[in-house]
C-alpha cells in the first residue's frame, strides 16, 4: 500500500497525537490536580499538605499562590490514595486524593467546614467526608464530648450502638447511587467501626479527664476487642484506626503490668505490634511507637527498638520515616541543642531563643481551632501564677492564626508570658522541633539544651507542680 505526502504526514500527526496522548494518560495517573478559589482570603496562597506516610502526620507540603481573585491551580504527585489537607490561613479541610483526580474546591475564607463546596473527579468522595463531618462530627448529639461522656455504661453502649447504626445507613444509602473506589469504601468503612471501637476503649480515661467519677463496667465490657480486626483491609490511612491502634496498643501495654512502667512501656508496646499485626499495619505502628519514643525523649531501649526496626520492617516508607525521626531524634532529643529561632511577639518586637540564655525556658505550640489549646489558653494564667517564683522564661507559639486578630486576642486576655506568631504549618520552627501534633511544649535549659521534649501541659490538673518539680530537679543535678 502506497502513501501521497499528505496521507503520511496526516498518519504521523496522529501517531504523534495519540502517542503524547497515551503519556497525558499515564501521567495524570500519577498526580492530582486541585483547582479552586478562596473567597475574601486572608493570605496570598494555599497550602496541601500530603499525608505521604500513614500514622506519620508527615508527608509533602505544597504551595501555591493565589490569584488577585483568589483562584489557585496546584498539581501534586500522588500514587496512591491518601489523605491531604488543604489549608489557607487557620483554616483547613480534609481530602481523600487518588490518583488521576481532578477535584474543584471553593470555599469561603472564614469558614471551610461550612462553605466548602467541591466539583469533577473525586467529588463524590470529599462531598461524602464532608456531610459525614456535618452530620456525626458537628452535630453534639452524636459526640462522646461534652454530654454522652456522662452517660452510665449501658446508656453510653447505647448511644454508640445508635451513633453507629445510623452511620452505617448513611453510608449506604451514598453507596447506592455514588461510584467510589474500594479503597474509599474501606475507609469509610473503617471510619465507623473504629470510630465506635475507640471510643468504646477509651471510655473510662474520658471520663476522668472531664472530672468524672470511674464508671462501674461489667466484667465483660473489655470482649468486644476480641472481635475488632486490627489487621482490617483499607482502614490504614483512616485517623480513626491510627487512634484506635493507637489506644488499643496502649491498654494492652498496661494490662501486661510490667514492673517497670516508665522504662517498659514503650518496648512492651512495640513487642505487642511485632505479635499482633500483619503487613503494612504491623510496619505503620512499629514505626509510630518508635517516633513517639524519640519525641518523647525516651532513651533507655530506643537505640535497641531502632536495630530491631531495621531487620523487621518491609515498607519502604515506613524505614525512610523512622531514619528519619531517628536522625532527628538524635538532633532534637534530651540534651540536643534546642533549634535557634527568631519570631515576631504580640508586642511588635522580634523575639530570639539566644536573648533567654542563661534563663530556664518554657517552650510551648498552640494552634487555632485545637480544642486542648483552647483548654491550656484558659489555664495559662493560673499555671504562670504558680511558677512565679521560679524564675522561668514562658514563650508560647501560636500557629496558623489571623496575625491581627491573634495580637488583638492577646492583649484583650492579658496572658502572661512571651507570645510569638508563625503564620502556617510550614513555619520552620515547627520543621526544626518536629511539632506534628497540638499543643506541644518543652523546656530547655540554661545552656539551650533540652530538657524535656514532653513537657506538661498547662491545663493538665498537675501541670504546674511538674514544671516546678522539674526546674527544681535540673538545678539540683547542675550544682553537682
Amino acid at each position: 500500500m502506497s502513501f501521497t505526502p499528505h496521507r503520511l504526514l496526516t498518519s504521523l500527526v496522529l501517531g504523534l497525537v495519540l502517542c503524547f496522548s497515551t503519556i497525558s494518560a499515564h501521567a495524570s495517573q500519577g498526580t492530582v490536580t486541585i483547582t479552586g478559589k478562596i473567597n475574601e482570603p486572608v493570605s496570598d496562597s494555599v497550602l496541601l499538605e500530603l499525608y505521604t506516610v500513614p500514622a506519620s502526620y508527615s508527608g509533602e507540603s505544597h504551595t501555591v499562590a493565589l490569584s488577585k481573585n483568589g483562584e489557585f491551580t496546584l498539581t501534586a504527585p500522588v500514587n496512591e490514595p491518601m489523605l491531604a489537607e488543604l489549608v489557607h490561613g487557620p483554616e483547613s479541610i480534609m481530602l481523600f486524593l487518588q490518583p488521576g483526580d481532578n477535584l474543584e474546591v471553593r470555599a469561603d475564607a472564614e469558614d471551610f467546614i461550612s462553605t466548602v463546596k467541591f466539583k469533577g473527579q473525586g467529588f463524590d468522595e470529599n462531598n461524602f467526608l464532608l456531610e459525614f463531618e456535618r452530620k456525626f462530627e458537628e452535630e453534639e448529639d452524636y459526640q462522646v464530648l461534652p454530654d454522652n461522656i456522662h452517660k452510665r455504661e449501658k446508656e453510653f453502649l447505647l448511644f454508640l450502638e445508635e451513633r453507629r447504626e445510623d452511620q452505617i445507613k448513611f453510608l449506604e444509602k451514598f453507596l447506592k447511587t455514588a461510584k467510589v473506589s474500594e479503597a474509599f469504601k474501606g475507609y469509610a468503612r473503617a471510619q465507623i467501626e473504629f470510630g465506635y471501637a475507640n471510643d468504646r476503649l477509651t471510655y473510662v480515661d474520658v471520663r476522668k479527664r472531664v472530672g468524672d467519677l470511674p464508671p462501674q463496667l461489667s466484667p465483660n465490657y473489655y470482649d468486644f476487642l476480641k472481635k475488632v480486626n486490627l489487621n482490617a483491609p483499607g482502614a490504614m490511612r483512616n485517623q480513626a484506626y491510627l487512634d484506635f491502634l493507637n489506644n488499643y496498643f496502649q491498654y494492652r501495654a498496661l494490662e501486661q503490668k510490667p514492673a517497670n512502667l516508665e522504662r517498659d512501656y514503650y518496648p512492651v508496646m512495640y513487642g505487642l505490634v511485632k505479635q499482633e499485626l500483619q503487613g503494612t499495619a504491623r510496619d505503620m505502628m512499629m514505626a509510630r511507637i518508635l517516633s513517639q519514643a524519640f519525641r518523647f525523649g525516651y532513651v533507655p531501649d530506643a537505640d535497641a527498638m531502632y536495630s530491631d526496626f531495621q531487620k523487621e520492617a518491609k515498607d519502604q516508607n515506613f524505614i525512610s520515616f523512622v531514619h528519619a525521626q531517628y536522625k532527628q531524634f538524635r538532633r532534637v532529643g534530651l540534651g540536643s541543642p534546642a533549634p535557634a529561632f527568631t519570631l515576631l511577639s504580640s508586642t511588635g518586637d522580634s523575639v530570639s531563643l539566644s536573648s533567654f540564655k542563661d534563663k530556664i525556658v518554657y517552650l510551648g505550640f498552640w494552634r487555632t481551632h485545637c480544642g486542648i489549646c483552647n483548654v491550656d489558653q484558659q489555664a495559662y494564667k493560673y499555671f504562670a501564677q504558680q511558677l512565679a517564683d521560679k524564675d522561668i522564661v514562658l514563650l508560647q507559639v501560636s500557629v496558623g492564626e489571623d496575625f491581627n486578630a491573634w495580637k488583638t486576642g492577646i492583649a484583650q486576655k492579658k496572658l502572661p508570658g512571651i507570645h510569638l506568631y508563625a503564620p502556617d504549618l510550614s513555619a520552620k520552627i515547627l520543621k526544626d522541633y518536629d511539632v506534628k501534633s497540638f499543643p506541644g511544649y518543652f523546656m530547655i535549659a540554661p545552656d539551650g539544651t533540652l530538657i524535656s521534649t514532653n513537657a506538661r501541659r498547662p491545663g493538665h490538673a498537675e501541670g504546674a507542680r511538674d514544671i516546678a518539680a522539674a526546674v527544681d530537679q535540673y538545678r539540683k543535678t547542675a550544682k553537682k
